[in-house]
């Protein structure tokens, strides 16, 4: 439950820190921004932008608020983002002109001998990026019209969404003569008794 409430107060944060990370992580490790860096020109506002609706949906839902964490399926899938966005940006390989082999964090730590390696996971990891915030992005919004669909029923139709529910169950004193006013919508009678 504790990694569960550190996603929920850390999200704002991620938000921020890792589409910077994907910009301009590497030049804190040495390696220089080369042709990459207008590639990440275009990839961070798009992952700023996934990661701030991501944010936004869950911190709307009232029970992620209520306990302060997120959902176990939230956990393991921006974990997964989380890690895969944080291995793109080791992994990804930059180069100033097309003659230099070119360099990433990964090959300044483990020798230029690491680059095919570096080049591989790197693709993996934009790959899992993408998948994951397609995923977490429907997931959530999945999660944030299951949890508010009794508070929009009860908005809309001024009715108890558990009197809706055992009317529906029960039949109803008219059941059979109400399915066919019902086919147009709402009736008078089914509002108010």
């Amino acid at each position: 439950m504790w990694y569960r409430r550190v996603l929920f107060n850390t999200q704002f944060a991620a938000t921020i820190v890792l589409p910077l990370w994907l910009l301009i992580g590497r030049v804190f490790f040495g390696v220089i921004l080369g042709w990459h860096y207008a590639i990440g020109l275009f990839l961070a506002p798009v992952l700023f932008i996934f990661l701030a609706v991501v944010t936004t949906i869950t911190w709307a839902r009232r029970s992620a608020r209520h306990s302060g964490a997120v959902s176990k399926t939230d956990a393991v899938l921006l974990s997964g983002w989380y890690f895969a966005v944080l291995c793109y940006g080791f992994f990804v390989v930059d180069s100033v002109h097309s003659t230099e082999p070119g360099t990433s964090i990964a090959t300044h730590v483990f020798g230029q001998g690491f680059r095919d390696a570096s080049f591989t996971i790197a693709d993996i990891a934009g790959g899992v990026i993408i998948i994951i915030a397609f995923t977490t992005l429907w997931v959530v919004l999945i999660e944030y019209l299951v949890e508010t669909r009794q508070e929009a029923v009860t908005r809309l139709t001024g009715l108890d969404y558990e009197e809706l529910r055992l009317r529906s169950e029960s039949g109803g004193p008219d059941a059979s003569e109400g399915a066919a006013r019902r086919a147009s919508g709402l009736v008078p009678g089914d509002v108010a008794e």
